[in-house]
């Protein structure tokens, strides 16, 4: 009787952990970096534009992804793999967010170059 209650609450965390962690929707980055050394300045500013608008939107999901982890009580057992999982999201978007920047920065220092 009692594995079938530490089974059921399991499964209910699980369930649980998963509705919190699901409402973060991953921004897409909808625009491709121009060649700086051709490009020219409405195309610049039109990515800068959308750029900005990219980078707001990866804060937002990551912050999102901050209060989903808030959600969840630490007293789970299963509460180190929720966060864990949280991290690896986290991390990764980190990751494309700096790999966007880098080509950003490289696509105006071309375009400077001009």
């Amino acid at each position: 009787m009692k594995s079938i209650i530490s089974v059921s609450l399991l499964t209910a965390a699980l369930g649980y952990a998963q509705l919190t962690l699901a409402d973060c929707n991953y921004p897409k980055m909808n625009f491709d970096f121009p060649n700086g050394a051709t490009a020219t300045m409405e195309d610049m500013v039109a990515t800068q534009t959308s750029f900005k608008a990219y980078n707001a939107d990866m804060d937002a999901y990551l912050q999102c992804l901050d209060d989903e982890l808030a959600l969840v009580s630490e007293e789970l057992d299963i509460y180190p793999d929720i966060k864990k999982a949280n991290n690896l999201k986290y991390d990764a978007a980190v990751d494309v967010l700096t790999e966007a920047a880098e080509e950003w920065n490289q696509a105006v220092r071309a375009y400077k170059a001009q």
